[in-house]
């Protein structure tokens, strides 16, 4: 199997995602959907090729001993890509996402008007959250570019993978990788408080979220952006907050009444026959009144008060009748959004 060949193929039909298993047709993510390629079935001896095509040495040895197993591979094909490893029935199962080797853009992804200003800050917290495949890397990756064309600052992030690589503008970037430049989060956290760091960006990393150094760094006048995963700015607030202990959580909400600036949840919704895919935000602004709500400990009550709150602030069902009437979307892939977002708040 020429493994570049069949990526440049997925590219050229739209699609970010390869599944190889031994036994099945290759199948290509396109627009959410899985669909089958019209190829010869895999057999183990692809599989084995792939793998030894891709990876040095010393990380196959990691493939054989791990059940899971995951990292980037930059410049060895007509794409990036982000390798994934793990097994079923005993035999490795590949998961291929193809990273797009354009840098993405603030106006690329539709990333909402009033929400810029709050990533241009000096202090505070700005979260982005969303469910798997809702695009917070590339949400998170034209942050960070639009930073780097616009300010002289030293931004550091830390990441489980690194997905894109920045090329310093006019800031100084620096990527750290957990499980290869540093163990985990808090090793990265104690050499970055050594450094001269103006932002902080920490991706969906796949330890378990240390919200207690966060909020440590947020307390302590740092600007953090935090990527994390859940469906909405209430979920993301209470997720964060009630990770800590019954005790500690008073200081908690303080801590994010005085310093949360804002909450940028996101979800890709696929239109009719999935022929593309649209992105849908929903969006906290902090103002006095979010602050008063968030200090009292009743994060729950923002979505009844989202009239109230900052401006630019909306819900979910708000945008996506503003895509509607953009004819952006149609009527029945909004509902089927809606119902699943209902779903997850029972």
């Amino acid at each position: 199997m020429d493994i570049g060949k069949l990526v440049e193929k997925v590219i050229g039909e739209g699609g970010n995602e390869i599944q190889l298993k031994i036994g099945s047709k290759p199948l290509m993510r396109k627009n959410k959907l899985l669909r089958g390629m019209d190829l010869p079935t895999i057999v183990e001896e692809d599989v084995t090729g792939v793998l030894t095509e891709l990876l040095p040495p010393e990380e196959l040895k990691k493939v054989a001993k791990k059940t899971y197993f995951e990292t980037n591979i930059f410049g060895k094909l007509p794409a990036n890509i982000r390798l994934t490893v793990f097994h079923a029935q005993e035999k490795p199962v590949l998961i291929i996402k193809i990273i797009s080797n354009k840098m993405p853009t603030l106006k690329d992804i539709g990333f909402p008007d009033a929400l810029v200003s709050l990533i241009e800050s000096r202090k505070g917290l700005f979260i982005v959250t969303g469910p798997a495949r809702s695009g917070i890397s590339t949400t998170i990756a034209a942050i960070v570019e639009h930073l780097n064309n616009k300010f002289s600052r030293h931004i550091i992030t830390i990441e489980d993978p690194i997905e894109f690589n920045f090329e310093s503008k006019k800031s100084r970037i620096t990527q750290r990788q957990i499980g290869k430049d540093i163990l985990d989060f808090n090793q990265g956290l104690n050499f970055a408080k050594k450094m001269d760091v103006d932002t902080f960006i920490i991706s969906d990393i796949k330890q378990t979220v240390p919200f207690k150094s966060i909020l440590e760094l947020v307390a302590g006048g740092s600007f953090v952006i935090l990527a994390m995963s859940s469906l909405g700015f209430v979920a993301a607030i209470e997720k964060f907050v009630f990770d800590f202990p019954e005790e500690h959580r008073d200081y908690v909400w303080q801590v994010l009444a005085d310093n949360l600036l804002g909450v940028c949840s996101q979800a890709l919704i696929a239109t009719k026959n999935a022929s593309q895919i649209v992105p849908a935000f929903e969006i906290l602004i902090m103002n006095s009144i979010a602050a008063g709500i968030i200090q009292k400990g009743k994060a729950s009550q923002l979505e009844g008060n989202i009239m109230n709150l900052g401006m630019g602030s909306a819900l979910f069902g708000e945008y996506v009748n503003h895509l509607i009437l953009k004819n952006a979307i149609d009527r029945p892939s909004a509902d089927a959004f809606l119902e699943l977002l209902r779903s997850t708040k029972v």
